[in-house]
């Protein structure tokens, strides 16, 4: 689980207590119980549980129902429990046991509630935008003018090559570079904001927002071309889908019409081309892939086999189209 996401599923397990209501509700309720004098009604029961199940069904992910497990207050989404306590709320109908049955997911919901903010902000970086902002952080890219967002794919207990993290990230810089280059701007802007881990690894760059726009532009052309060679084996898609970028096209116009040197627009096309096939070679991915296809980047843009290790023995590992390749994991 990376960091933003339990950032984003603390702050969405918080906002979905206290838009419902659901911890004074309860609170209340055990005060009657135990003759504290709580006064809850039966109506108010009801609307706390409707939004709080609203949210947990709707907006919450994996995330939230993985943090509520293990801060062991899953009660709040259990209909039978629920039962308990919406029977509570009336004294024809309540059980005998009823009061221990909502005491201790209650106790620990209000130590998570007093808690969590604190945990918040010591888990957030000066980096990181807004709370709210984390919602689509990692689903959408972030929407953020200039940043772009950088996923390389761990599963099955494989674990990346010190290779592998140095070639993607160099992928994002070669394409930055050539951007800039291409439009005479600066090839200097581009900075890593921050880096994450879980699952997966996650790394944020920032860096002017044209440039930026493009180098997304060109991996989102790289992505429809790995789709359409996806039958390819793994070499051939890998040459074919970055022999036919736009970008490439777009060089040899202004080479054409004298508006690019000879030997400069080999340069770039170089340029092009490694950053696309490091990108393409390790695996990486962007979350805007997502947005625009039913093929999931993590099948067809798996890395090659050299550059996933086992957490123990450093086996090599095989492609998911079945190949082994034991050549140079960065194709040189």
């Amino acid at each position: 689980m990376l960091r933003t996401e339990i950032v984003r599923g603390l702050a969405n397990l918080l906002s979905a207590v206290e838009s419902s209501n659901v911890l004074d509700v309860t609170e209340r309720i055990y005060r009657e119980l135990t003759r504290q004098s709580g006064d809850v009604k039966i109506p108010e029961v009801l609307d706390c549980y409707q939004k709080f199940m609203l949210a947990y069904n709707s907006t919450f992910s994996n995330i939230e129902r993985q943090i509520m497990k293990a801060l062991d207050v899953g009660e709040f989404a259990d209909a039978e429990w629920w039962s308990v306590v919406i029977a509570s709320a009336s004294s024809n109908t309540r059980t005998p046991d009823a009061a221990a049955m909502i005491a201790h997911p209650l106790y620990r919901l209000r130590f998570a509630v007093d808690y969590l903010p604190n945990l918040i902000t010591l888990l957030k970086r000066e980096t990181d935008p807004d709370i709210r902002a984390l919602q689509s952080e990692l689903f959408a890219g972030g929407n953020r003018p200039g940043h772009m967002i950088l996923i390389l794919p761990e599963e099955g207990g494989k674990f990346s090559s010190p290779l592998r993290v140095a070639a993607a990230i160099e992928s994002v810089s070669l394409l930055y570079e050539a951007f800039a280059e291409l439009n005479v701007q600066s090839t200097t802007d581009l900075v890593m904001n921050s880096c994450d881990s879980g699952l997966d690894k996650v790394f944020e760059f920032r860096g002017l927002n044209d440039v930026i726009e493009k180098v997304k532009g060109l991996l989102l052309d790289l992505w429809d071309n790995v789709i359409y060679y996806r039958d390819k084996r793994f070499a051939d898609r890998m040459e074919m889908s970055a022999r036919n970028l736009r970008v490439l096209s777009d060089i040899a116009g202004l080479e054409e019409k004298n508006l690019l040197q000879k030997e400069r627009a080999e340069l770039l096309r170089r340029k092009f081309m490694a950053g696309a096939t490091k990108f393409f070679e390790t695996g990486s991915s962007i979350p805007e892939m997502n947005k625009f296809s039913t093929y999931l980047p993590r099948h067809l843009l798996a890395p090659k086999e050299t550059l996933l290790l086992q957490g123990r023995g450093g086996e090599r590992r095989r492609g998911r189209d079945g190949q082994e390749n034991g050549s140079d994991p960065l194709g040189s």
